[in-house]
């Protein structure tokens, strides 16, 4: 759809850099400031989902060392179980950290007026913010911004509904490698590479990544050009 949109946001409506995801037609009857400011609060939850995707993603593969350390044994690698599973105070520090960058963003280092998601200052470190890569990059934060709080929710409706947190991501090759007692082996086993996964993956939670074994150890069956052993 085209539609009117304010300078700073031209060619980063989405999907496209020519489109403007605009199905309800908010950007005709209201204001540039309230566009400006939905667009901040756009891109600020498609952040978090993006980052809470992430997080679903290395819990579900078993990957939650710091959970494991706050709960003082190994979490569940079911997200919603694992949360119900840390202690309260853990629960409150993760809290009182993002009250504490909500209020530094908002009032110790507020964003521009004009680009109110700009909360790290990019616009003055960035030499020509209308260069085509530039506008690229913010048309990938928003279109992957959108995909994830769509992905996030349809992972937490899954588990709820019934009860699959999407467990199978333990068999990507990458993700086995690490996991406690990941195989490689189920639904996805994109790595046909012989000997990888390894068998016996790093343990995060009874070895020191500083001081437990060497790469090699862990990945010394990969066969050539990804013999990390050689």
């Amino acid at each position: 759809a085209v539609c009117a949109l304010p300078k700073s946001l031209e060619g980063t409506g989405g999907p496209f850099n020519a489109d403007c995801w605009d199905p309800a037609g908010l950007t005709k009857s209201n204001s540039e400031e309230t566009i400006l400011q939905w667009r901040a609060a756009e891109l600020k939850h498609g952040r978090v989902a993006m980052l809470a995707c992430g997080g679903w993603f290395h819990t579900a593969a078993g990957l939650h060392p710091i959970g494991d350390a706050a709960a003082r044994t190994r979490v569940s690698d079911d997200p919603i179980i694992a949360l119900q599973q840390l202690p309260a105070a853990g629960l409150m520090q993760v809290f009182f950290t993002l009250m504490c960058l909500e209020y530094m963003f908002t009032f110790v280092t507020p964003a521009p007026k004009d680009k109110p998601w700009d909360t790290l200052g990019m616009s003055e470190i960035v030499a020509d913010e209308e260069k085509p890569s530039y506008k690229r990059l913010q048309l990938q934060e928003i279109n992957n911004g959108r995909l994830a709080m769509i992905g996030i929710i349809g992972l937490i409706a899954g588990e709820v509904m019934t009860g699959d947190y999407f467990a199978s991501v333990k068999n990507l090759c990458i993700l086995a490698a690490a996991a406690p007692g990941g195989g490689g082996a189920g639904y996805f086993t994109p790595c046909s590479i012989e000997g990888f996964p390894p068998r016996a993956p790093f343990d995060f939670l009874t070895t020191s990544p500083l001081g437990g074994p060497p790469l090699a150890a862990i990945f010394g069956s990969v066969v050539p050009p990804f013999n990390l052993g050689a």
